[in-house]
């Protein structure tokens, strides 16, 4: 940057900083600057330039943290560029971004799963493609919990979220290794709690099928249907394959044989 927009944009990331701000939107940058759009653009254009904020997506900018400038800032912190994005909206990072967030799964997430009450034009979040599953005002923050900015479904929810859409994760290899790695950290009264409030039973179903046929410590045995079971499952709803084995306990269709998903828990 260079003169009087330099020092503009210095003082604007200067003065959000202190007031321990990570994200701020345009209308904000200008009324702070006290300028036109067209100068207030050049500002944020020049602030861009030279590494000081992330464009998260149409009106919406994030502080880049000290440590990552000329990195975006996604790349190092997820929570940092969706609060920026979904400010004033009720919202939490979700599914295969969650399992990311507590490091249960060994290859990361390709995008951003977010889950929010309302969506957004963008798409896609300072390089990385994003996806937004609308979910009611009622849920949306059941098992949320702080992330810098931002929400984060915790750990418990987070097996829920996958296990009630198991295609958005990957599959069943994601989730038997999501279970796997969690067990031993999982607060089985808190899951049911969720799963009771969110009347998620197919979720409960899917992860007490693999825990029990996988011997998952911790897990295994630990879980009870939240309603009575009156008809099978799909451990995979959708996947094209025919169901090889049954689960008679909670009544859930495996498309994958167990040796193949025990494989998985076992990397």
């Amino acid at each position: 940057m260079s003169g009087n927009r330099q020092r503009l944009g210095l003082v604007l990331a200067d003065d959000l900083t202190a007031e321990g701000k990570t994200s701020f939107t345009f209308d904000e940058a200008q009324q702070r600057l006290a300028r036109s759009r067209t100068a207030t653009a050049n500002v944020l254009k020049r602030m861009l330039d030279a590494g000081l904020i992330d464009r998260v997506r149409h009106g919406h900018y994030a502080l880049r943290p000290l440590g990552v400038l000329g990195t975006p800032s996604t790349a190092e912190d997820v929570a940092l560029a969706v609060g920026a994005a979904f400010a004033n909206l009720p919202h939490r990072m979700a599914y295969r971004t969650a399992l990311d967030e507590h490091d249960l799964i060994t290859h990361p997430a390709r995008s951003i799963h977010v889950a929010s009450t309302k969506t957004i034009r963008a798409k896609s979040l300072s390089r990385q493609s994003l996806r937004v599953i609308q979910e009611p005002q009622r849920s949306i923050h059941i098992g949320a919990i702080r992330c810098g900015s931002s929400w984060v479904s915790d750990l418990e929810r987070a097996l829920l979220d996958a296990a009630r859409r198991p295609k958005l994760i990957g599959g069943a290899e994601v989730l038997a290794e999501a279970i796997a790695a969690a067990a031993a950290d999982v607060d089985v009264d808190k899951l049911m709690q969720h799963a009771i409030e969110l009347n998620w039973s197919p979720a409960v179903r899917r992860i007490g099928s693999l825990a029990d046929a996988l011997e998952v410590d911790g897990l295994a045995g630990a879980l009870e249907p939240i309603h009575s079971i009156r008809a099978d499952l799909d451990l995979e709803p959708g996947f094209p394959l025919k169901a090889l084995w049954r689960d008679t306990r909670w009544h859930i269709r495996w498309s994958r044989s167990i040796k193949e998903l025990a494989a998985v828990k076992e990397q």
